[in-house]
């Protein structure tokens, strides 16, 4: 949780969520404050239809710049998925609408040398593996920027084409994938 807040809030670019605060309260419960957003999720936009080719390099033009200033800061996102991408109506941008990089939740934190273990204690993977670099699917401890790149990759050619590169029965055949 605090991950989250600590990453986000470093990095102050108009690509990455708005982190206000964050702490605990005085009844124990963690809080966030963040900027409210309002449009939705590229994956909701996709669901709804393709995009043109314009509108897609300009999304993926303004996802290079934050996430470059994300890895700047030394942060890994680790989780770049359709549905952590969120589209806001802003008339300033070409194309209208302004792309802001959502959930830090599992990202790498600065220069660690190594990252917390990328599976929960009761093995199940943390991140998407539609979109997830093989090192990461592989749970490498030295999983650096080149992994949300290849995330990068796997988004475009779904914007692309329509669909994922890679699909499976289940999640082994997708990671093997």
């Amino acid at each position: 949780f605090f991950n989250v807040a600590r990453a986000a809030s470093m990095i102050k670019h108009p690509g990455i969520v708005d982190i206000y605060d964050f702490g605990m309260h005085t009844n124990g419960a963690a809080y966030i404050v963040m900027e409210l957003l309002s449009g939705e999720s590229l994956g909701s936009r996709m669901a709804r239809g393709a995009l043109d080719e314009v509108e897609i390099v300009e999304l993926m033009r303004q996802l290079g710049l934050a996430l470059a200033a994300a890895h700047a800061h030394g942060i890994v996102h680790r989780d770049l998925k359709p549905d952590n991408l969120f589209l806001l109506p802003d008339p300033l941008v070409p194309g209208g609408q302004r792309l802001k990089i959502l959930d830090f939740g599992i990202s790498k934190l600065g220069d660690q040398s190594e990252t917390r273990n990328v599976q929960t204690v009761t093995g199940q993977l943390m991140g998407t593996p539609l979109y997830m670099s093989p090192e990461q699917c592989r749970s490498a401890k030295s999983v650096d920027a080149r992994s949300d790149l290849y995330s990068i990759g796997c988004i475009l050619f779904q914007l692309a084409s329509g669909r994922p590169p890679f699909l499976g029965e289940g999640l082994g055949e997708l990671i093997v994938a």
